[in-house]
C-alpha cells in the first residue's frame, strides 16, 4: 500500500485495505483485558484526550490517521495482527 509522494490515497481505500489484511487487538494495560476492535470503533475514540495513551510497539498513536499509517506499515512488513496498548498517561510513564 506504499504510495508515491504525488499520489493521494483516500482514507476509505486505506481502511478497506487494512480490514482485508490484519487483525486488530486492543489491550487495556490496567486490566490486561484483550479484545478485538474495528476501525469503525477506533474512529469514535477520544483522540484529543492527552490522559489516554495508545501505543503500537514503540510508536505512540495520537490520532486516527497515525493509527492507519502505523497499521499500514505493519502490514507491509508482514504482520498479521496489530496490538494496541491503551492506558492512562501516568501508567505508561511509570512503566505500567
Amino acid at each position: 500500500m506504499a504510495k508515491k509522494k504525488d499520489e493521494s490515497v483516500d482514507i476509505k481505500t486505506i481502511e478497506k485495505y487494512i480490514n482485508q489484511k490484519i487483525n486488530l487487538t486492543l489491550c487495556d494495560r490496567e486490566t490486561e483485558e484483550r479484545r478485538s476492535f474495528t476501525l469503525e470503533e477506533a474512529k469514535t475514540w477520544d483522540w484529543r484526550n492527552p490522559e489516554t495513551w495508545r501505543m503500537i510497539g514503540d510508536w505512540q498513536i495520537s490520532s486516527y490517521n497515525s493509527l492507519l499509517h502505523v497499521i499500514t506499515l505493519k502490514i507491509e512488513s508482514g504482520h498479521k495482527e496489530v496490538e494496541i496498548i491503551e492506558a492512562p498517561r501516568f501508567a505508561m510513564l511509570a512503566g505500567g
